[in-house]
C-alpha cells in the first residue's frame, strides 16, 4: 500500500511535468467560509459518580463548536486542480493550544481523481456512512456524543478516536490519502499515514504517550469505498472500511511491545420520501499486549425531514475490553435531534439524549451516566 501510494503521487508529479507550461494565469486567492454553532446546555450528571469522584457538575453550561475555513484553487494549464484548505479551530470546545489548527492540506485534483496531501483524516473516514442526525450533533464530533456534557470516567475505554463507527484512530493526522472518481456510483480511496498520532512534530513515527496505560500507534494504512445510488425514488449508500497499523500499549515508565491492529468498518442508509434510515458498525482487533483495546460499535438511526425542517432519533452501543478485570467496558447511548431553517446558512438545533458509561469493575467512580437536553444557533458562512 505505502509503494503504491508513492508511486501514484509521483506519477502525479511526472503529469503535471510532461503537460508542458503548467502555469496558471493567476495565484490562489483564498476565500473565507466556515461555521459557528453555539449550545445552550442541560446536563444532569449521576449523583453516586459526583460523590466518589468528589465532584459537584453544573448542571446548565454553554458550549461553541466553530471553524474559520481559508481555502482556495486555482486550474492549470494542463488541467489539473490545484488547491488548499486551512481550518482554524475559532473557539467554543477546543482548548486552542494541542489543536489551533484543525485540519491543513493541498490537493491536486484531475480526471485521475483527488490526491490530499497533509493534515486531513483518513480515506475510510471520508467514505464512511452512519446513522442519520438531524442536528449534525452525532458521533465524536457531537456534544454529548463528544463526551462535552455528561463526564466520561477515564476507566472507560471506548473505541478508538471516539464514539463513532467511524475509522478515527489516526483523527486529522498527517498524511496522504487518494479518492478516486466515481464510477456508476463506486467511490474507492486509500490513505498512508507515517504516524497516527495527530500534530506530531516529532522526528520519528513512534507515537509516545504520558500517563496512565493508553494506546500510541505508528503508520497507519487504510482503504475504504463508497457506493451511492437511487433507483426507483429509493436512495441507496453503502461503505466498507479497513485500516491496519502497528500499536502498544504505553506508560511513561513501562512502554509495552508492538503489537498488530486491524480495524473494519460498513455502514449503509435507505432514504425514500424524507425518510432516511441508516446503521454502521466498526470492529477493533488487536494482538497481544494491545488486546486489551479490542471492541466493536454500531448506530442505528431514522430521520425525516421535509422543507425546513428535520428531526432523528439515533441509538450507539460500544463494547471495548477493559485493562482491569478482563471484561468489557460499555458506552451507551440515545439522541433525538431536530431542525429548522430560517435562512440561508443559519439553523435553529436542538438535542435530548442519554448516555451511559460503564466500567468492567462494580467502583462507582469509574461509571457515569446522565441526561442531556440542548438547543443551539449554527451559522454556516
Amino acid at each position: 500500500m505505502k509503494k503504491v501510494l508513492i508511486a501514484s503521487t509521483a506519477l502525479v508529479a511526472a503529469t503535471m511535468l510532461s503537460a508542458g507550461a503548467a502555469s496558471a494565469s493567476e495565484k490562489i486567492k483564498l476565500n473565507l467560509g466556515g461555521f459557528s454553532k453555539w449550545w445552550v446546555v442541560g446536563a444532569w450528571q449521576e449523583d453516586s459518580f459526583q460523590g466518589a469522584n468528589n465532584a459537584d457538575y453544573n448542571s446548565v453550561d454553554i458550549k461553541g463548536d466553530n471553524e474559520v475555513y481559508f481555502g482556495g484553487s486555482t486550474t492549470l494549464d494542463n488541467g489539473l486542480q490545484v488547491g488548499i484548505d486551512i481550518q482554524l479551530e475559532a473557539g467554543g470546545h477546543t482548548d486552542q493550544t494541542t489543536d489551533t489548527i484543525d485540519e491543513s492540506y493541498v490537493y491536486v485534483a484531475g480526471g485521475f481523481g483527488k490526491f490530499i496531501i497533509g493534515s486531513k483524516n483518513n480515506g475510510t473516514y471520508l467514505l464512511h456512512v452512519t446513522a442519520p442526525d438531524a442536528a449534525g450533533n452525532w458521533n465524536e464530533g457531537g456534544m454529548m456524543m463528544g463526551d462535552f456534557t455528561i463526564a466520561k470516567p477515564a476507566a472507560v475505554q471506548g473505541m478508538l478516536g471516539g464514539n463513532t463507527t467511524a475509522i478515527a484512530t489516526d483523527s486529522d493526522a498527517e498524511g496522504i490519502t487518494y479518492v478516486s472518481p466515481t464510477f456508476y456510483g463506486l467511490t474507492v480511496g486509500g490513505t498512508y499515514k507515517p504516524n497516527s498520532t495527530q500534530d506530531d512534530r516529532g522526528a520519528t513515527n513512534i507515537a509516545n504517550t504520558t500517563g496512565t496505560a493508553s494506546l500510541g500507534a505508528g503508520e497507519i494504512f487504510g482503504a475504504g469505498a463508497l457506493y451511492a445510488n437511487t433507483f426507483g425514488g429509493v436512495g441507496v449508500k453503502v461503505s466498507a472500511g479497513w485500516a491496519t497499523y502497528d500499536a502498544r500499549t504505553t506508560t511513561i515508565a513501562n512502554p509495552g511491545p508492538s503489537d498488530k491492529v486491524n480495524e473494519y468498518s460498513a455502514g449503509t442508509q435507505l432514504s425514500y420520501a424524507g425518510f432516511t434510515l441508516g446503521g454502521s458498525y466498526r470492529q477493533q482487533n488487536a494482538a497481544g499486549a494491545a488486546a486489551a483495546f479490542d471492541g466493536s460499535a454500531w448506530d442505528a438511526g431514522l430521520q425525516y425531514a421535509s422543507g425546513p425542517y428535520a428531526v432523528s432519533l439515533a441509538y450507539f452501543r460500544s463494547e471495548v475490553d477493559g485493562t482491569v478485570g478482563g471484561g468489557e467496558d460499555t458506552i451507551e447511548a440515545y439522541q433525538l435531534s431536530g431542525k429548522y431553517n430560517l435562512g440561508a446558512g443559519v439553523d435553529v438545533l436542538a438535542s435530548a439524549g442519554r448516555i451511559e458509561y460503564k466500567d468492567e469493575t462494580s467502583v462507582v467512580a469509574n461509571s457515569n451516566e446522565g441526561w442531556t437536553v440542548m438547543t443551539g444557533l449554527s451559522l454556516a458562512f
